[in-house]
């Protein structure tokens, strides 16, 4: 499964790209890897595999206009299947740990376009507006996970 995380940011992509693998790292309790070059960097595990865009600016802007939201760091999310709810649990570790080092804007969408979380303004925001599959995933245990407060809303695609 495919996912994107857009975030407000004033941390450099390069130590944003560090601490994605520490977190991953920590919480994984298995050391991740990391990679860069001019256009990405890519943070991989067994569970998932993060990939930081550094020079392809295109899904930032769609997301300001589209979303209304101000956001500067597109980091792509690719879920294992055959370990996708494992995954899952540790990126929403990770997202909880982002919410509270970053505090800026967040942005999280299903394959490009299904808003799951949106954070601004200090509040995190979780889409009640769900087709099937995404109820069966995305519960309170899992939102639990994150470690912060948040509020049910309807949120457009």
């Amino acid at each position: 499964m495919d996912y994107e995380l857009f975030l407000l940011s004033k941390v450099s992509n390069n130590s944003l790209g560090e601490m994605l693998g520490k977190f991953t790292t920590e919480f994984g309790n298995k050391k991740a890897s990391l990679s860069c070059n001019d256009e990405e960097i890519v943070i991989g595990s067994e569970l998932f595999a993060l990939a930081l865009e550094v020079e392809d600016i295109s899904d930032i802007a769609f997301v300001r206009n589209h979303y209304n939201l101000d956001v500067n760091v597109c980091i792509r999310i690719q879920l294992f299947g055959s370990t996708f709810y494992q995954g899952l649990e540790l990126l929403f570790k990770i997202m909880g740990r982002l919410i509270s080092h970053i505090d800026g804007n967040l942005l999280f969408l299903e394959d490009g376009s299904a808003q799951l979380l949106r954070m601004e303004k200090g509040q995190l925001l979780v889409n009640k507006a769900l087709d099937p599959y995404q109820t069966k995933y995305l519960t309170t245990s899992l939102l639990s996970l994150l470690d912060h407060p948040y509020l049910e809303k309807e949120m457009s695609h």
